[in-house]
């Protein structure tokens, strides 16, 4: 045999055995699982973070098996488009909040009573609690959505762009933007305000446009998704608590090992914790932040606005059931 089919030969071999080991190697990293997860804010939402955190847990632990594709900023939809996706199987994970949850279980409308909880680490301990976990059974059995972390959504604080909002009196009449939750809507007009009912991805706009005057939402949100640009006066009303929520469709849930599945529920609990650490520093800070862009706060006197919800309560009461509102307030009343 020549020197150069020799040589040819050992490259040959050389070439297969290059290519055989990329194939191995290429095998070992393909993961056997790819799982989307779809959410509404902004990248630079703690929300968004505590996806990446998530993201980088579950594919670590399982060694590259889980591959998680996380969709932003509403780029499958509003929750509720993409939560009732999940219901099909045809998304995989999705964060959701209670008031957008209570379109199809009514008893997660009993979450934003206003003023129910009087503290971030009140809401914590109520929803982490039986409270919680008494919706939790609802949501898998009625519509195939497991809950695997309450993350954080908030307080809702109120922006406007008539006044600034000092007393109940100053609500009147303003054209507030609501999404389709019995809470808020109840609540704004409890107020005296005009309600319009408004999709989260297209709120911006209307502020934009003056299609509404104004719109409640947590600080990091009216921060991260830029409201400051729309809205010239913040309030910090505090009227209602809304948890953000990491659910799995229960279709995608069955078809997955048990070491799986618990791998995905600790690290959801893990990103919880840490989305609710930077959003309740956050709050520290964004009242200052959206002051230095140009919003006007004001600190109405809340005793005066919770003094006014006694209709909307009754509402919200009658929308989710009143034996199981009065079963709940009094779980949520024990953890205070």
């Amino acid at each position: 045999m020549s020197n150069n089919r020799k040589v040819n030969l050992i490259f040959v071999f050389v070439l297969l055995a290059v290519l055989l080991s990329s194939l191995f190697i290429l095998g070992e990293a393909s993961p056997k699982y790819t799982l989307n997860l779809a959410h509404i804010s902004d990248v630079e939402h703690p929300a968004h973070k505590g996806s990446l955190l998530f993201k980088q847990l579950v594919e670590e632990r399982t060694n590259g098996d889980v591959q998680i594709d996380i969709y932003p900023n509403s780029t499958l939809g509003d929750a509720p488009a993409y939560a009732e996706q999940m219901k099909l199987g045809a998304v995989d994970l999705g964060l959701v909040t209670s008031g957008q949850l209570q379109l199809w279980v009514k008893e997660y409308a009993a979450v934003m009573i206003p003023f129910l909880f009087t503290s971030y680490e009140h809401a914590h301990r109520a929803l982490d609690g039986p409270a919680g976990d008494l919706l939790a059974e609802m949501a898998e059995k009625e519509i195939g959505l497991m809950s695997l972390a309450n993350w954080e959504w908030g307080f809702e604080q109120t922006t406007n762009n008539k006044l600034p909002i000092n007393s109940v009196k100053d609500i009147k009449g303003i054209k507030m933007r609501v999404p389709n939750e019995i809470q808020l809507m109840e609540m704004w007009k409890a107020l005296g305000a005009n309600i319009t009912l408004v999709d989260f991805s297209e709120l911006y706009l209307a502020l934009a446009q003056g299609v509404v005057d104004g719109q409640s939402n947590p600080l990091t949100t009216i921060y991260y998704h830029k409201f400051y640009e729309v809205q010239k006066y913040l309030a910090i009303t505090n009227h209602v608590y809304n948890t953000q929520i990491l659910m799995a469709s229960k279709i995608i849930w069955n078809t997955l090992p048990e070491d799986i599945q618990r791998i995905l529920k600790e690290s959801a609990q893990v990103a919880g914790l840490y989305v609710r650490q930077i959003s309740n520093l956050d709050d520290e800070l964004l009242v200052k932040a959206c002051e230095e862009k140009g919003m006007v706060i004001t600190y109405p006197d809340l005793a005066e606005f919770s003094s006014q919800m006694g209709p909307a309560i009754d509402a919200i009461a009658k929308f989710t059931g009143e034996e199981f509102t009065k079963e709940f307030v009094e779980l949520v009343k024990a953890t205070q």
